[in-house]
């Protein structure tokens, strides 16, 4: 299914429903790229490659917006219809855009099985250059829904970002730098509480501690200040990008990489409970797979509580 939009407005805001929390409202996935996006990507560029075609550029609001079409396509087993991808368009500012939805046993069966069914009018088509992959694990295999765009121009370089300094909470939560016993010596108390309720909820499960790192801390740091010099709530920043964009500025690679938000909630406690009782959230909190953490904690730009980040990779 693809078509073709002539004029397409931009609007690259906060139209469209990424994963986070806000105290009290209805929770979403949280926002993860994973090792079968990672591989289903690599191996779409590969076979780019040996038909002589430009790599498709991985794009997080892509990988976001193909989340929310997988999630409604569970529900209600209807692939999404060209109407839906018409707005996912005009929401991105994507000049084309087209859908596979696949399954198979592994990601090389479905690449195989997208070449095979789709073949040059999908993964092989040379006006798409960029590409956002949401997959699933079903009783029945991997499920994925993967959408394929024409951007057209890339955004500018974005300014490394510097850190910036931690905020003080209010009291009775804990003042900042203090010794926190972690490898990131530069966390504040709430901060430090937040790693400790992270790592106590893996120990439930029987999962190993993540560790707390300077540069992840810098990148969700930034990122809660940004959000409230800004005031919005999102993952994608107007200022730095995604939080993959954020993590490669700072010079992190990953091979998982993964983002929890919340905004209202006053202390540690209150804001794990929220993201441990959202699925999405808590998937990222029990990932397997990551094994640091970098920890933001700001005041909110409402007045209420505090803006709450959490990074967790894998490297």
């Amino acid at each position: 299914m693809q078509f073709r939009l002539k004029r397409v407005s931009m609007f690259l805001a906060t139209l469209f429903t990424l994963a986070f929390l806000v105290s009290m409202a209805s929770p979403q996935a949280a926002l993860a790229v994973d090792k079968d996006g990672q591989q289903m990507v690599a191996l779409v560029n590969a076979n780019r490659s040996k038909a002589g075609l430009p790599a498709l550029q991985y794009d997080s609001q892509l990988c976001a917006q193909a989340a929310q079409l997988l999630s409604a396509y569970q529900k209600t087993g209807q692939i999404p219809s060209t109407a839906n991808l018409y707005q996912v368009a005009k929401n991105g500012g994507y000049k084309s855009l087209g859908q596979t939805v696949v399954r198979g046993s592994d990601v090389k069966a479905m690449v195989d099985k997208q070449l095979t069914c789709y073949g040059n009018s999908s993964v092989l088509n040379a006006k798409y250059d960029c590409v956002g992959v949401a997959m699933v694990n079903t009783t029945s295999g991997k499920l994925c829904v993967q959408l394929l765009a024409t951007k057209g121009s890339s955004k500018p370089a974005t300014p490394k970002p510097t850190p910036t300094p931690t905020p003080t909470p209010t009291p009775g939560d804990g003042e900042p730098n203090e010794g926190s016993g972690s490898s990131d010596a530069s966390m504040n108390q709430l901060q430090q509480q937040v790693v400790d309720l992270v790592n106590a909820e893996r120990a439930k499960q029987g999962l190993k501690p993540v560790v707390a790192k300077q540069d992840l801390t810098a990148v969700a740091q930034l990122k809660a200040q940004d959000m409230y010099n800004k005031k919005y709530f999102s993952h994608t920043s107007p200022t730095y990008g995604s939080p993959f964009d954020m993590m490669r500025q700072q010079g992190i690679s990953y091979t998982a990489a993964g983002e929890n938000i919340a905004m209202g909630q006053k202390t540690a406690q209150q804001v794990m409970t929220d993201w441990m009782n959202s699925s999405g959230h808590r998937a990222n909190i029990l990932n397997a797979n990551y094994n640091e953490i970098g920890v933001g904690v700001y005041q909110s730009y409402n007045g209420y509580g505090y803006i709450w980040v959490q990074e967790f990779a894998r490297r």
